[in-house]
Parts: structure tokens; C-alpha cells; sequence
């Protein structure tokens, strides 16, 4: 059956159309342009820091992140378990070493008190946070201030949480360096791209120069011959004009399309309160998530949650299941601390539902219907 239903969908209208005209007749594609410091300068704004780099995906500025912080071979990274496996892949790609902890089973973030065992345990470089579907996660200032303590970095990979408040300070703020993607089904889209974010001058210029070729001069005019210059191992990150021109857009109009959102998750909350058998995720106390996605957990067995959402399928609504642990995967097995459990039960009761902005329309109409067939598909099964 056709979809009725999307899981996301960008946020365009006629700014995106204008700006990338004015790129396309400019006739500068590739990086560098107006339009992509532009939107750096508008992004960093927004978020709360000094500084912004804009690549070409999320993966693009975990790993020139991840190079920012000198993260080498036999470096150890704390990464969360349930979580986007680019997170593992971008620790890989320096030589490191991910030690994947298990998340607690409420708002899905990193559990602090297993952080607190692998701080006092082993010699780790960088701890990574991830506020999985734009819900900010628990104890966010106590892992803060462990980071601090063992004299280690902390990333905040806030891919999901464009906009999303902790303790009325905005997600993205709270590391030494925080990453977001961009990818066109986020709460901003360009198609695909990402961005680096950071108050380090330093941090700044390393995330810069790594993403940018390892080539210091490059963008110098004098002296002209030095251009071809490398002085490290560099890549070719930098995210193109005319996608920062649909990003500038983007953000420009990002209060409304975070007001619909949050729309959508209440709206959700409201329909799917007290329900029997369906658990939302959580919203940590002095949280404000922005509902990149809403999902749901389901009280039945494993082989009962894949036939409703067959069957939801079925019925027009473009669903995706949880993301899969990192540790029963066998390209990250290896790298798993200690016991799974949670990040395994959200695998097996988990529903990811539509979550388009578009559900904002007609007061949210389309939000109930959506509901009554979740609740239907359940009492099938």
C-alpha cells in the first residue's frame, strides 16, 4: 500500500527555491560560499556557541570531531549503545577504540552510573552523548562534571536534537564539542550534511583543518604556490554551497518548524497517555525535547511487534523499528562493556511512528487517526 504517513519529511518552500537560485547564479557550488558562512554563522546562533563548521554529513563531523580532539589509535571513546552505528564508525575511522556502555530504559541515553565505572576503570579520551529522538538524555550535568573530574572530552552528538532544551540550556552547549547532521529528514535538512559546534578556538581550527584536506593554505592568496600544501592526513568534508544555502533557509525558519514539532510529540503524549500496555519514552526532568521522532514501546512479545508493524505498514504509515544495539551487531560486538539488557528490550518492544511535520496540519487530525490504527493493529495481535 501506498504511504500515507511519512516518518519525516523536509521543510520547504519558496526561501530553500530563491536561495539556491541566487547560488545557481552565482555559479560558486562548492564550498566556501556565502550562503554555507552564512548559514554556519545563523546555526552557531542558534545552538548557543562561537563557532560552526558545516560538512557533508553527520558521520563528516562526528569523525572531524572526533580528529579535533587528537582521538588516535588505542584512544578509547564511551559511546552509548542504542544509537546510530556512525557513532562507532567514526571512532573506528581514527584507529580508536569505542567501549559501548548500555543506556538506561527510560529516555534511552547513556546510564551514568555504568559511565561512572568505565571513568574510574579505564584510561578513556572522550565520552560521547547521543539525545536519541531529540529527547534530551537523564544527568546531562552529572556526566558533565565526570568528564570534567577524569580529565576527559565530552561530545555531545545531538544529530536528533536540533532545539531541544536541558535545564533551559540548549543541547549542543554542554560538551567541549557537539555534532549535528543535517540529512534532509532531520529537524533541519539540506539533503545531507552535518555540522561541528564548539566555544575552543582550538577545537575550531583542528575540526576545520581536518575537514578541509589538511591543507592550511588552501583558501590563502599569498603566497599562491603554497595551495597544494598538506601537512597532515585531511579529508574532503566541507559541505557544498548550494546545500548551505538551503541550510541558511532552514533555520530561518526553524522556530515554527520546532513549534510544529513539538506540536506533533504532545499531541502524541496526549492520545497515547495512560494507554495499557504502551510506554512512551520519557521526558527527563528539566527536559525539553524538540520530537525529532515519536515512538513507542509495546508490551507484547517480539514476534507480535514485527506483525503489527507489518500490518501498520499495511495500513499506510511509514514506520522504522528501533535502532539495533551496536553490541549484538558483529562489526561492533567486539567492543561491548559489560551486560546489554536495555538497549536489547528497546530492539524487541520498540515502534518508531510518523512523525512528519506535516501531521501539524488540520490541528493534528491526522495524529488521531494515526493513533486509532496503532490501537487497532495492537488488539489485533
Amino acid at each position: 500500500m501506498a504511504i500515507k504517513y511519512w516518518l519525516n519529511e523536509p521543510y520547504l518552500d519558496q526561501k530553500e527555491i530563491d536561495y539556491a537560485t541566487q547560488v545557481i547564479q552565482k555559479g560558486w557550488l562548492s564550498a566556501g560560499g556565502e550562503f554555507t558562512k552564512k548559514f554556519e554563522r545563523a546555526f552557531a546562533q542558534l545552538i548557543g556557541t562561537q563557532h560552526a563548521i558545516a560538512v557533508q554529513s553527520g558521520t563528516a563531523a562526528l569523525h572531524s570531531a572526533m580528529l579535533a580532539m587528537g582521538v588516535k589509535l588505542g584512544d578509547k571513546v564511551v559511546i552509548p549503545n542504542y544509537t546510530c552505528g556512525a557513532c562507532a564508525t567514526a571512532v573506528l575511522q581514527t584507529g580508536a577504540h569505542p567501549v559501548i556502555i548500555d543506556v538506561e530504559p527510560k529516555t534511552f541515553g547513556l546510564d551514568v552510573n555504568i559511565l561512572e565505572e568505565v571513568l574510574s576503570t579505564q584510561n578513556i579520551k572522550v565520552v560521547m552523548v547521543v539525545h536519541v529522538y531529540g529527547f534530551p538524555c537523564r544527568d546531562l550535568d552529572t556526566i558533565a562534571a565526570l568528564c570534567k573530574k577524569h580529565n576527559v572530552f565530552l561530545l555531545e552528538d545531538s544529530s536528533e536534537a536540533h532545539g531541544a532544551t536541558y535545564q533551559g540550556k540548549t543541547v549542543g552547549t554542554f560538551g567541549d564539542i557537539s555534532t549535528f547532521s543535517v540529512r534532509s529528514e532531520k529537524m533541519i535538512g539540506v539533503g545531507e550534511g552535518g555540522l561541528v559546534l564548539t566555544n575552543n578556538q582550538e577545537l575550531r581550527d583542528k575540526a576545520h583543518f581536518y575537514a578541509s584536506r589538511a591543507a592550511p593554505h588552501r583558501r590563502e592568496q599569498d603566497p599562491w604556490e603554497h595551495k597544494y600544501i598538506y601537512t597532515d592526513v585531511g579529508m574532503n568534508y566541507l559541505l557544498p554551497h548550494l546545500l548551505g544555502a538551503i541550510g541558511l533557509a532552514q533555520v530561518e525558519k526553524f522556530p515554527l518548524i520546532l513549534q510544529k514539532k513539538r506540536f506533533i510529540g504532545q499531541k502524541y503524549r496526549e492520545l497515547f497517555q495512560n494507554l495499557p500496555g504502551i510506554l512512551l519514552q520519557e521526558i527527563a526532568p528539566g527536559t525539553n525535547p524538540c520530537f525529532w521522532l515519536n515512538s513507542i514501546l509495546i508490551d507484547k512479545e517480539e514476534k507480535q511487534i514485527r506483525q503489527i508493524g507489518v500490518e501498520l505498514m499495511k495500513q499506510g504509515l511509514e514506520i522504522r523499528p528501533a535502532f539495533w544495539p551496536l553490541s549484538d551487531l558483529p562489526v561492533f560486538k567486539p567492543y561491548a562493556y559489560g551486560t546489554q539488557h536495555n538497549a536489547i528490550k528497546l530492539l524487541k518492544s520498540m515502534i518508531v511512528l510518523p512523525s512528519s511535520i506535516k501531521l501539524a496540519e488540520n490541528n493534528g487530525k491526522a495524529i488521531e487517526e494515526i493513533v486509532e490504527i496503532v490501537k487497532s493493529a495492537i488488539a489485533k495481535f
